[in-house]
């Protein structure tokens, strides 16, 4: 049982690559008339289960319906889709909103956040540690090594702010970058303390090594922060326009619909081949599309205070309008 729940998680990115269609078409309406400026996006990843969404808009036709076929690549890190955005790799990237913001902030690139996506609810990340961990309480994690995807992430602020919460010297952590899938493994083998997980690797973690919760960072002072986005370069938008309002209407309609918790988990062990039961007990993040500056500022405000930015920036300039309304559609699909 350990193995297999371990490699269905590792299935997630394999499976996730797999969902697109080959569609062009044209909308009309208070939408922007004509052909898509481009048919065929690449769009960059992480296989956690705050893409659900975009899986949804991809299995239900919502891109097709707008003339759009979305080809899904898997990245690292959050760090790794915007490095990939930079040099033109992908079109539009997935990415908790550190990377996006500094790759701004440092002028590596003018950057637009094309959508919202998912803001952190309770037990959805989590600081974990081994079934054998003598790790009780925070003040317990002074001085060890934690497991994150990338340094300059949400995952290394969250784990900073809530230790710094807790009264402990964020400073003393040393930070171990590695895929989350290697996390549970590293974590049994005690090559690292603790780890900075989110779902489904924690619901998986749990089941495979017995790891437990140390601390859930997506509770108090962090609940409802703005977890994960989608952004892309001025260049691409400003290039792109009808493409990139196409992308918002479709992932847009999968957004909302993901509310409804029965949209989403029935996609966990379809898309991922997550075992049922490690499906059911998945936690789900809150799902929103919509861009609030002053919500956005928060995530700004923990990249100041732990020194990934050294002065606060706006983000609102960074901020994409929502597209306007589709009212009618004529699509063509090819086969």
């Amino acid at each position: 049982m350990p193995r297999r729940v371990l490699s269905a998680v590792f299935a997630v990115a394999a499976l996730l690559v797999s969902g697109c269609s080959a569609i062009t078409g044209e909308s009309s309406g208070s939408a922007p008339s004509g052909p898509l400026e481009k048919s065929r996006i690449n769009v960059a990843i992480l296989p956690t289960v705050e893409i659900a969404p975009l899986q949804l808009a991809i299995r239900s036709g919502f891109f097709r319906e707008e003339g759009l076929d979305v080809n899904v690549t898997i990245a690292g890190s959050g760090q790794q889709t915007v490095e990939g955005m930079v040099n033109g790799q992908y079109d539009i990237v997935y990415s908790t909103y550190p990377p996006l913001i500094l790759a701004h902030a440092k002028r590596i690139a003018d950057v637009k956040i094309v959508s919202g996506n998912s803001y952190a609810a309770p037990r959805t990340a989590m600081l974990m540690k081994s079934k054998s961990s003598q790790l009780k309480t925070a003040a317990d994690v002074a001085g060890k090594k934690v497991a994150v995807t990338a340094k300059g992430t949400l995952a290394e602020l969250m784990v900073r702010s809530a230790i710094a919460t807790q009264k402990v010297d964020d400073k003393s952590i040393t930070f171990v970058e590695m895929p989350f899938p290697d996390m549970p493994t590293a974590l049994d083998q005690g090559r690292v303390d603790a780890a900075m997980m989110v779902e489904p690797f924690v619901t998986a973690a749990e089941r495979s090594v017995g790891a437990s919760p140390l601390l859930d960072l997506a509770s108090g002072p962090l609940n409802d922060l703005p977890f994960t986005g989608f952004g892309a370069t001025s260049a691409f938008v400003n290039a792109h326009p009808k493409t990139v309002e196409a992308f918002q209407r479709g992932l847009g309609r999968a957004i909302d619909a993901s509310s409804d918790r029965t949209k989403i988990e029935p996609l966990l062990p379809e898309s991922a081949k997550i075992d049922k039961d490690v499906a059911a007990q998945t936690r789900l993040p809150v799902f929103r599309a919509n861009l609030d500056p002053m919500l956005i500022q928060r995530v700004v405000q923990l990249m100041t205070d732990f020194g990934l930015l050294k002065e606060p920036i706006d983000v609102a300039p960074l901020l994409l309008k929502p597209p306007p309304a589709r009212t009618q559609t004529t699509a063509t699909t090819q086969r």
